[in-house]
């Protein structure tokens, strides 16, 4: 009789185990799921502290640091921003030093442009430029600047001339990003 009970107990252990593996093995979807969506967050906030950094950059020189619709070298405005003990740094995320370029949170480089087509002169609205940076700065009338990560597969889909002229921004695939508009005068 003792065996006999022995043999059941055994078997209960076997299926609790197999309930256990299928409840976790249905979770893992979802977790990969909550993983890129958390992914996505991240790479929206750095999106945003890049354009943040490229008005910095507006600010310091007095002009963009690219041409109207050019792409902007990351790298030259990393390291033309002096280093501020603020959150908003531009900074590679996970990184101590300022002046790296950022990635998004798979890797891959952020693309970004600047259209501008208002005045060419210097105008930050109602602040200056203080070394604790002012976030969130808004660009100058007639200037919109776009950041966009490519997302997982690092493949741009996004078109940025579009998202630049358009009320709503869509980014594409699996593409996220910033853009920020200059309005009033």
């Amino acid at each position: 009789m003792e065996r006999r009970n022995k043999a059941w107990y055994n078997n209960f252990d076997v299926i609790l185990g197999l309930g256990v593996l299928a409840v976790v093995a249905a979770g893992v979807p979802w977790l990969g799921q909550q993983l890129n969506v958390a992914k996505n967050v991240r790479s929206r906030d750095h999106a945003g502290r890049v354009a943040q950094a490229i008005l910095d950059y507006h600010a310091e020189k007095g002009q963009w640091p690219a041409a109207n619709g050019q792409p902007v070298d990351l790298a030259v405005v990393a390291s033309a921003i002096a280093p501020a003990p603020t959150e908003g740094a531009m900074m590679a995320p996970g990184s101590k030093r300022p002046g790296e370029v950022p990635v998004d949170s798979w890797g891959h480089p952020f693309v970004a442009a600047i259209y501008d087509e208002g005045e060419a002169e210097v105008r930050i609205a109602n602040d200056s430029l203080s070394t604790t940076r002012a976030y969130h700065m808004a660009p100058p009338a007639g200037a919109t600047i776009v950041v966009v990560s490519p997302g997982r597969d690092g493949v741009l889909q996004t078109d940025l001339n579009a998202l630049a002229h358009v009320d709503t921004p869509v980014f594409l695939g699996d593409d996220t990003g910033e853009v920020l508009r200059g309005t009033g005068s």
